[in-house]
């Protein structure tokens, strides 16, 4: 038969009353002692070459109890005998155990009944074949031990009246012969015909799941000593009797047949053990129990050394804990901190974490109250937990100062400015100096970087480069309007009359006249120097000649002629002209209104001017002069052209400047040629033939340059008029 065996085997089960745990202790003990003398039993070997009874089907309605599975892969059956896996069983000697007979105490009364006192018989199965017997597995050898020998010792019983029994001592067979396994009588129609199934032994109780069975073997009962069974057990073949070299699976078909009965209809029976040998359990629990208040006596004792070590231990502990906090949170300081001047510190930047106890960390610096800016070391210290830790905090300047350069146009004849000049928008938390790193040389003009110096009180330097762009001056100025002047003894002389000076680069150029040759209280002529001079020292010069004579007896003052020329233009000069139309204006009235004659007063010009205003004639000189005061009343610039050289006669015309370019005007009448010029350029002049001659040669060079680009087509002669 496979091995059976409940997960609980060995130990009480839930289901099992309380009034039967003396039995179940007794039959546990009883069955201790069988498997002993079961060690040195015969039959096992007698059986062990037996053919084994063939395998069952098993039912597939019927399953096994839970504790009755059997585990997966706990044997072998490649033909070997069945390993457990468990434990491994020694051998058994061949010899039956000699277990002298305990003596039971007598007690007074009668014997006490026992209800499981039964003849143990096979279970009543109806079958018609024998039962097969099936081999016994060989167990391993092992060496008998012999059982610990206790003297009984009465037990003692509570005050309870207890039945009656015989006080003849129970008698223990001196050897207990393993009994014959019996087979259940399995119905032939629900197997093989050649398989034979063992008649399993068990008693007429009916079967209980959940009752725990110790391992034991059956006993065989003498002639005249029944088998007696003190504690319903469930059907279970014992462990050393199944054979081992057999297929557990041949007996599922033999246990899916039985039925179980529920929980509560079990069919124990309260009844009291015939065991009397172990009432000295009592006396055990009795020692044990003693033991136990030795033990909790012996406890309570050092009980209050207990206590003061814990004590003792959670101080230590809590020492510890603090040391470590200490040393923990006071790694966090940082002594020493230095910043830049401008930032600002706080209590933070000393500690660097987060102190178990912030609120007990404190400062004697006031941060708001440090002057950020002035380079400076502060000392003081950290309070945490009680103890007092030196800081310092080093405030310095290293920022130089921020500037920026202003630069500067010159010339090379110009003084250096101040480096203060030079320098702007200095920026620094400090006091700044400015200074020239070295003084730049301009005289040598173009392009020069000057380097300056700023500094502030911390020694911080900035070098800020200067560009200055130098002009090295080499032109002389240029004198213009001068000419030879004419004049009376004992009349003024305007030598700036129409003479300007530039240059090139300055502005302003310095002009000198030098009259020290002059006379003007004599008749003769006169050298007369023009001296210019710019601000980087070049000069020019110009020389012209005064001629003085006396003043003739007809003389007319300028003043008197300008006061007749206003006239004219009152007639002929419209508000809102342009300066080309009032010269237009003017010369077409003098070719038209001054009348030609060969001979006329030209002691002088304003005489001749003044003829030709009042008397409205005269030769070529006259036209000219008139035309001049004209145009000097109305405010155009103009000059008087001479002809030179000439072959037979002298001739004048006038050299007026309009919108910054030069013309030729003349309004002469020529012979046969009934009109004027106006506005002619020094090419369009000499270009002029008529009656097979020019007429217009003169010395270029002493006049200034004519324009080159020709208003002609502008100009209507007929009408006197400028053409839109």
């Amino acid at each position: 038969m496979p091995d059976i065996k409940s997960p609980n085997q060995g130990q009480r089960h839930p289901s099992v009353r309380s009034a039967d745990s003396a039995v179940v202790r007794a039959v546990e003990h009883q069955a201790a002692l069988e498997r002993q003398a079961q060690q040195r039993s015969e039959p096992a070997r007698l059986t062990r070459n037996q053919p084994a009874p063939q395998r069952m089907p098993r039912p597939e309605n019927v399953r096994r109890p839970m504790y009755q599975q059997r585990p997966t892969g706990a044997m072998q059956r490649q033909g070997q005998p069945l390993q457990p896996q468990r434990q491994q069983m020694p051998q058994y000697q061949g010899q039956p155990m000699q277990r002298p007979v305990q003596q039971m105490p007598q007690r007074q009364g009668q014997p006490v009944p026992l209800q499981f006192q039964r003849t143990a018989q096979p279970m009543p199965v109806q079958r018609t074949a024998q039962p097969v017997q099936r081999p016994v597995q060989q167990m391993p050898q092992r060496q008998a031990q012999p059982m610990p020998q206790r003297q009984a010792q009465p037990m003692q019983r509570p005050a309870q009246q207890m039945p009656q029994r015989q006080t003849q001592p129970v008698q223990r067979p001196s050897q207990v012969q393993p009994p014959v396994p019996q087979r259940l009588q399995i119905p032939q129609q629900n197997r093989p015909a050649s398989t034979a199934m063992p008649v399993l032994h068990t008693s007429t109780q009916q079967l209980n799941t959940r009752m725990p069975v110790p391992h034991r073997p059956a006993q065989i009962a003498n002639a005249n000593t029944p088998v007696v069974r003190s504690v319903p057990q469930t059907v279970s073949a014992p462990r050393h009797l199944a054979p081992r070299d057999v297929e557990h699976e041949e007996d599922k078909s033999l246990l899916n047949t039985v039925q179980y009965e529920d929980e509560q209809e079990d069919g124990i029976e309260e009844v009291d053990s015939e065991y009397e040998e172990f009432d000295d359990e009592e006396d055990e629990e009795e020692e044990t129990r003693g033991r136990r208040r030795e033990r909790k006596e012996r406890k309570n004792r050092y009980l209050p050394y207990l206590i003061i070590l814990f004590f003792e231990i959670i101080l230590a502990a809590a020492a510890l804990w603090a040391i470590n906090v200490f040393n923990e949170d006071t790694d966090l300081i940082v002594a020493d901190h230095t910043i830049e001047a401008g930032e600002t510190a706080n209590l933070q930047m000393y500690i660097t974490g987060e102190p178990k106890f912030p609120e007990y960390v404190s400062c004697n610096l006031d941060f708001s109250t440090v002057n950020y800016v002035l380079p400076q070391m502060i000392r003081f210290n950290v309070r945490m937990y009680g103890v007092n830790f030196p800081c310092s905090l080093k405030i310095v300047d290293t920022t130089p100062p921020t500037a920026e350069a202003v630069p500067h146009t010159m010339f090379s004849v110009d003084e250096i400015p101040p480096v203060e000049e030079c320098v702007t928008n200095i920026k620094d938390l400090n006091d700044t100096t400015v200074k020239w790193a070295e003084i730049p040389d301009i005289s040598g003009g173009g392009n020069i970087i000057a380097k300056a110096v700023v500094t502030d009180s911390s020694g911080n330097e900035t070098i800020v480069e200067v560009p200055f762009q130098v002009t090295k001056d080499s032109e002389a100025p240029v004198i213009e309007g001068t000419k030879n002047i004419e004049a009376f003894v004992g009349d003024p002389i305007k030598y700036r009359t129409d003479v300007t000076v530039k240059d090139d680069i300055d502005t302003k150029p310095q002009l000198e006249i030098d009259t020290s040759q002059v006379d003007l209280s004599k008749a003769g002529t006169y050298k007369v120097i023009y001296r210019a001079t710019d601000f980087s020292g070049n000069v020019s010069e110009v020389e012209i000649t005064l001629k003085l004579t006396k003043k003739p007896k007809n003389y007319v003052e300028p003043e008197k002629v300008y006061k007749e020329a206003d006239k004219v233009l009152k007639k002929i000069i419209k508000s809102g002209m342009s300066d080309m139309e009032k010269a237009l204006q003017i010369t077409w009235w003098v070719r038209y209104n001054v009348n030609y004659v060969a001979k006329a007063d030209n002691s002088s010009w304003t005489r001749a001017a003044y003829d030709g205003l009042v008397k409205r004639n005269g030769n070529c000189y006259n036209f000219a002069m008139t035309a001049k005061a004209l145009f000097d009343a109305a405010g155009i610039e103009n000059m008087i052209i001479t002809r030179d050289p000439y072959i037979y006669h002298g001739h004048y015309w006038n050299y007026i400047k309009i919108d910054g370019e030069w013309y030729h005007c003349d309004s002469t009448p020529r012979l046969k040629y009934n009109s004027y010029f106006f506005m002619y350029t020094t090419k369009e002049l000499k270009n002029f033939w008529h009656n097979g001659w020019n007429g217009y040669n003169f010395k270029e060079n002493k006049y200034p340059k004519s324009a080159t680009k020709s208003v002609q087509s502008k100009i209507n002669y007929g009408a006197h008029k400028i053409k839109k």
